[in-house]
């Protein structure tokens, strides 16, 4: 029976096809960490300890108590006594107990078993505090990460020695056709039979894609067998590829076979060379006929099979660098089609030129010489000679990564909406804690996407909408609500009944924010209401850029108290004083709506799935009731 094109499809609707059919993928398994490298994470990882997870010294030198410091002075030595006075400490060992400084050994003159110091140590001074590098329940790395050589120094530092990770698909490769015969040395095939290598190019790629793969033995060109052969490669891979077979010819079945097997998307892609490719599902599974030419196969391959491997993980494609040139000679091509034509480039009298080679979908030489490829629209006939054209590049590899860039307050709801962004939308979400005055002048300088804050004014008790007029008046911006949330002392369990109010600060050792972040603005606000100088606060001039490392510093004992959120005191079990309920926003500019990765971000923020999520993970002190409204715009 003759066979003929279901359809003829543009390239884009039946990428569009295969992915919306076979996008989904949740095989996984456990890896060590030490073989996780190239693998992507199936769950988010977070950090099982703190690293450092002791206080630890970050020079050689001495370890001093700062306060034993204050009387030297430059020209007027302080004698230290060993022992007493500092121990001797070389970088990476423990703090002695009663020591809270480190002098570099540069700085000190030693006599006997006495150091003499010119200069007072600050407390802390060339310490690396509990956390420094990663705090215990830091996320790590998100779902859908792409696991790199640095990921695994990370995931170890932080206990992690075992990883959640997609498994590695498998792929069946099976080369059809009378005419094949194997490679053999010293072996020349007869006329009539064709070496077989096209399934080694396949699975090769395949291979760099991050596959296992499987290439059984040419199958006849008969029905049954192809049928058998599919049927039971569906049965143990997650991508079928089958060599040949999908023209019109008396021998060509692989169109017939799958429609019989299970469903048949679509036969024929409006592309050249690689029209008369096709893809069906057979168990679920998705079966890609290719085309017998090897150019044909390999742009379909790229074309069609590569953007579905990649979605399947959350992963962006690999970039192509894109060249400008000129042609050296004229690209004709057919209407209605994209072609993909292969050329060679060079710097000619510091002109980059571009050549053509050899169009036959046979020419597999012509993949071996091509540094990329030129694209040919299909509602185009061509270029002239000495047309600029872009070239798509293969020698040069790279990665382009859909991001959103979050620049601002730090809060742990972050991850969650991080996360849900890769899994709903596969958007990456990348945010910076610098605290909230440092992301509103990162927006202002259009630094980042978005900022998050949460800044009081100490007038109107208002939150983040004075900032906003006094530093972008011009910009056209809108505050959206990511959560209300409650501030309040984060402390030991055993002080959460002494410790109700502001004043109870200069009772314990306090550790602070960082100058310019939200919660740095509340407690200053609070101390000037009480009428409370910040020397009276022990501790006040020690500073963490997060919730999470004020509870890490608190329950490591480096810190009695300090000022943060519910959710960070939950993730260390320490006890939580519930001060005042405070709005979180988000702020952006209003032309930055029709970005496509802001608009994936409010989408989920304003989302059931988030106040879910929240509630799943057991976060305590939020008020979702306002999550994703817009609270504030200017020039409305």
């Amino acid at each position: 029976m003759r066979q003929h094109f279901l359809q003829s499809i543009s390239l884009a609707e039946a990428e569009r096809r295969i992915v919306t059919a076979f996008g989904a993928f949740d095989r996984e398994e456990i890896v060590p960490a030490q073989q996780a490298l190239g693998r992507v994470t199936s769950q988010p990882i977070f950090a099982k300890q703190s690293s450092p997870h002791y206080a630890s010294a970050a020079m050689d030198g001495i370890a001093v108590r700062a306060e034993d410091t204050q009387g030297a002075r430059p020209g007027r030595p302080q004698r230290l006594v060993r022992g007493q006075g500092f121990l001797p400490v070389d970088t990476g060992d423990a703090l002695p107990v009663g020591k809270d400084a480190v002098i570099m050994i540069e700085h000190v003159v030693l006599e006997g078993e006495d150091a003499l110091i010119e200069q007072a140590a600050p407390a802390w001074q060339h310490v690396r505090p509990v956390g420094e590098d990663i705090v215990a329940t830091d996320l790590l790395l998100p779902r859908y990460h792409l696991i790199s050589a640095v990921d695994i120094g990370a995931l170890l530092a932080a206990g992690v020695l075992e990883v959640p990770v997609f498994a590695r698909q498998r792929a069946v490769v099976i080369p059809t056709g009378d005419e094949l015969v194997s490679p053999v040395a010293g072996v020349t095939p007869e006329a009539g039979e064709i070496v077989e290598f096209n399934s080694s190019i396949i699975a090769a790629t395949l291979m760099e894609w991050g596959l296992e793969c499987e290439i059984t033995a040419p199958v006849k060109d008969e029905r049954g067998l192809l049928a058998q052969a599919i049927a039971r490669a569906a049965r143990q891979a997650d991508i079928v590829l089958v060599i040949a077979g999908t023209s019109t010819g008396r021998g060509d079945h692989t169109a017939e076979v799958v429609a019989t097997l299970g469903e048949l998307l679509f036969h024929g892609v409006a592309i050249r060379p690689g029209k008369p490719v096709l893809v069906g599902s057979v168990a679920g599974v998705p079966v890609f006929g290719l085309p017998g030419y090897p150019v044909s196969a390999a742009v379909c391959l790229q074309n069609l099979v590569k953007p579905l491997v990649f979605a399947r993980y959350r992963q962006p494609l690999p970039e192509e660098p894109i060249l400008k040139g000129t042609l050296t000679r004229p690209l004709v091509s057919g209407f209605g089609v994209d072609e993909f034509v292969r050329v060679q480039v060079g710097q000619v009298a510091q002109q980059t030129v571009v050549t053509p080679l050899g169009r036959g979908a046979g020419a597999v030489t012509s993949l071996v010489k091509a540094d990329g490829y030129v694209r040919v629209p299909a509602n185009t006939e061509g270029f002239d000679t000495g047309e600029e054209v872009d070239v798509k590049l293969w020698r040069s590899l790279g990665q382009i990564a859909a991001r959103l860039v979050c620049i601002g307050s730090h809060d742990v709801i972050l991850d969650v909406l991080a996360d849900l962004l890769k899994r709903t939308q596969n958007v990456s979400f990348a945010s910076s804690h610098v605290g909230s005055l440092a992301g509103l002048l990162a927006l202002s300088q259009s630094l980042c996407h978005v900022a998050t804050v949460h800044l009081l004014d100490e007038e109107t008790g208002a939150y983040n909408v004075s900032y906003v007029k006094r530093l972008m008046p011009e910009r056209d911006m809108l505050l959206v609500n990511v959560v209300k949330r409650w501030q309040g002392f984060i402390v030991p369990s055993h002080l959460a009944r002494q410790v109700n109010s502001w004043r109870d600060l200069s009772k314990y050792r306090f550790v602070n924010r960082q100058s310019g972040s939200g919660t740095r603005v509340l407690l200053d606000y609070h101390l000037r209401l009480e009428g409370m100088d910040p020397s009276a606060v022990a501790g006040y001039e020690r500073e963490e850029t997060t919730h999470l490392a004020v509870a890490c510093a608190v329950s490591a004992g480096e810190a009695e108290i300090g000022l943060g959120i519910k959710a960070a005191a939950d993730a260390f079990g320490l006890g939580f004083v519930p001060l005042c309920l405070e709005n979180y926003d988000l702020l952006l500019p209003r032309l930055s709506l029709a970005d496509s990765r802001v608009a994936a971000l409010l989408s989920v923020l304003g989302s059931r799935l988030f106040a879910e999520e929240v509630a799943r993970l057991g976060l305590a002190g939020y008020d979702l009731g306002t999550s994703g409204q817009v609270v504030w715009r200017s020039h409305a």
